[in-house]
């Protein structure tokens, strides 16, 4: 009597009933899931993108994700970074992200490299994956992991939030027409798509000047936004390795829920082939020498990061402590804090006056005779404050440099070394944020 009995199952009892719900889906099934199951992907950030994206790609049952992260988890990072939790305070983030991943979902093998991706250890890193997610949060970063992936021929899932706005973007894509089993580059011996989409020097061939980049410690978000620009990355990811869904132009994704319209797509023009010294086709094309040693670029100075002269010689700067005695001691003296009028709101040292330093920075002159309705013209002695200490350093050297120009030599111009962080170390009732 013959028996009958289920075909060789590809994957497990538990997996069939936790992916079931993605299985069953029109277009996707076994193959899709296997695909996923089999893939290998490198986020580089465990903060407010890197979490959600990890989240949703543990989920999705992504077979092996590798987090890259150098920093620890704060009590700052929790409102926005929700793999993390209190009691994981001080632990490294690619830990503690991992540490979330395997909670969510046994099936899926999550490594945590504690180290900042570098020129020396990039390639390496991103060579040994499919896809690389970008979730950092600084312009080197971002031209190094694209530079190094053009190198080693792998996509990069880009994404970036700031206040309410985000943006994805596929770089270095492969050819939207190629079969889904190219899909995947030759890590696996699959046949690599001849054409690509361009790659981040392609769409900023000129890095931004520093003073026009803020990062979300100093502009920030709103922790939901990290959340959807992240699920977005970790969608998009799930997409190019399952080879699901329509095959759509490369394009850059805008994201700004609190506007209408919430989301725009501008399609992307082709990659640079014939100027970009990344991916484009160098010399053989008229063109210029492309990358080929990601160590012999030097990645600071083209992104203008290279220290100068320190222009804020001359400016006294004042130990927490030491400002505290000296207002005690002096009731004439001028407290001004150049943070945004927004953070002033938040927390501020009491009798301190408001006077923002981008306000500061367009017109030294004007700002000067703003000090002067504040603390009056008899004012001698002014000390400044901001969050860390690097806005009113320069800024006391705009002031002090205008202050000798009028001819007010009497006017001596300080600032707080460290700003109120090194405050709060001294005086519990100013807050961290």
């Amino acid at each position: 009597m013959s028996t009958v009995s289920p075909a060789p199952l590809p994957l497990s009892h538990a997996e069939y009933a936790r992916y079931g719900r993605q299985l069953v889906l029109p277009g996707f099934g076994v193959e899709a899931q296997l695909r996923l199951c089999e893939a290998r992907v490198l986020v580089v950030g465990a903060g407010g993108l890197g979490c959600p994206a990890i989240q949703y790609l543990a989920a999705a049952g992504v077979g092996h994700i590798t987090i890259v992260d150098d920093d620890v988890v704060e009590a700052s990072n929790l409102a926005r970074q929700i793999l993390h939790t209190d009691s994981r305070v001080g632990m490294p983030k690619a830990e503690s992200a991992c540490i979330a991943g395997r909670a969510i979902n046994p099936h899926v093998s999550l490594e945590p490299v504690v180290a900042a991706l570098s020129a020396a250890n990039a390639q390496q890193l991103i060579s040994a994956h499919d896809i690389v997610l970008d979730c950092t949060d600084n312009v080197l970063a971002r031209y190094l992991i694209s530079d190094a992936a053009v190198l080693s021929d792998v996509q990069v899932v880009s994404g970036a939030a700031q206040g309410i706005e985000g943006q994805l973007v596929v770089l270095h894509r492969y050819s939207p027409a190629v079969d889904a089993d190219c899909l995947l580059p030759a890590r696996e011996g699959k046949q690599k798509s001849q054409e690509r989409g361009p790659c981040y020097r392609c769409l900023f061939p000129v890095a931004p000047a520093p003073e026009d980049v803020t990062d979300c410690s100093d502009g920030g978000v709103l922790g939901a936004i990290t959340g959807l620009v992240g699920t977005m990355q970790a969608l998009e990811t799930v997409r190019l390795l399952a080879g699901v869904g329509d095959v759509t132009p490369t394009a850059m994704t805008m994201v700004n829920p609190l506007a209408f319209p919430p989301y725009r797509s501008v399609k992307l023009r082709p990659r640079r082939a014939a100027t970009c010294r990344s991916c484009g086709d160098g010399e053989a094309a008229g063109g210029p020498s492309v990358i080929t040693s990601l160590e012999s670029e030097d990645y600071v100075s083209f992104c203008r990061l290279t220290p100068r002269a320190p222009r804020n010689a001359g400016i006294e700067r004042l130990s927490a402590q030491a400002l505290r005695d000296t207002i005690a001691r002096d009731p004439h003296a001028v407290l001004v804090d150049v943070r945004p009028e927004v953070e002033f709101g938040i927390a501020h040292l009491s009798g301190s006056h408001n006077l923002p330093f981008t306000t500061l920075r367009r017109n030294p002159s004007d700002a000067l005779a703003k000090l002067d309705e504040l603390a009056g013209a008899e004012a001698q002695d002014v000390y400044l404050v901001c969050r860390r200490g690097n806005d009113s350093v320069t800024a006391a050297a705009l002031l002090q440099q205008e202050a000798a120009k009028q001819g007010r030599d009497a006017l001596r111009i300080q600032d707080l070394r460290g700003g109120l962080r090194a405050w709060s170390a001294m005086d519990a009732n100013m807050p961290l944020y």
